[in-house]
């Protein structure tokens, strides 16, 4: 009778573990406005941003370095509607082609020419020393139709003093990739570090541009067990089960 007891609380504490493991709820986000939707002053048309050239760093949470960065309302407005900024004047600062990004609405742009690199950055608060998080992201390579010429794109993505590198995209002249999401994971060393994104293009003067958006920060997520793992345990546990029992029942016999 001690032994079932046993052998039936082990079983309930495996189940209750993987209930729990199960139960974990959605991941809190540490990144603010990662749509890029907020902005302060409001900005409803496409905008130069990060410079002294345009409202500065009107994107709320975020901050530009002094390149060449773009804040879009929107893909039609990306399209058709010039930039305000230092070179409003060409009538040309607009993507020549650009989709819907998967929020739907605002995205940045950021240059990659690497006389005017851009990047865009926010510090993130609430980290926790030694965790895992997952940094998501879309993104994808793109040309203002001030320039014309084939380019390539990627991306540098710091946490920290840690830098990774997303995939380098080929965009033909006048184009767009589409976009693409990407996840990198980093070990958080301090509570509180810096999340970049750096646009690294080539060639210089055409110029590349890498666009942005849904950009999220969250503790990477316990694994759970696979199923087939799961009916193993199960399975694993049902025969222990049963083997207990038959000893018991042998060892009553030979009393």
């Amino acid at each position: 009778m001690r032994i079932s007891t046993l052998i039936l609380a082990t079983i309930l504490t495996s189940a209750a573990s993987v209930t729990a493991a199960l139960a974990t709820p959605t991941p809190t986000n540490l990144v603010t406005n990662g749509d890029f939707s907020s902005t302060s002053p409001n900005t409803t048309v496409s905008t130069q941003f990060g410079t002294s050239y345009s409202a500065g760093n009107f994107i709320t949470g975020w901050t530009g370095n002094n390149g060449y960065e773009l804040w879009f309302p929107n893909a039609t407005a990306a399209t058709t509607e010039n930039a305000v900024g230092q070179y409003t004047y060409t009538n040309q600062e607009k993507l020549w082609s650009a989709t819907s990004s998967p929020t739907g609405g605002a995205f940045v742009g950021l240059d990659g020419d690497p006389n005017v690199q851009s990047s865009i950055s926010q510090m993130i608060n609430g980290l926790v020393a030694g965790q895992t998080y997952d940094v998501s992201f879309s993104w994808g390579a793109a040309q203002v139709q001030s320039r014309q010429g084939a380019t390539t794109e990627k991306l540098a993505v710091s946490l920290g003093s840690d830098t990774q590198y997303t995939n380098t995209l080929n965009n033909p002249s006048e184009s767009f990739t589409g976009w693409f999401t990407d996840m990198l994971q980093f070990t958080a060393s301090d509570t509180s570090e810096l999340l970049s994104f750096l646009s690294i293009g080539t060639p210089t003067g055409e110029p590349p541009m890498a666009v942005l958006d849904g950009v999220s920060l969250t503790k990477a997520p316990v694994k759970v067990p696979e199923p087939s793992s799961l009916a193993l345990l199960g399975v694993g546990l049902v025969g222990l089960g049963f083997a207990a029992r038959r000893r018991a029942t042998r060892s009553n016999k030979s009393v």
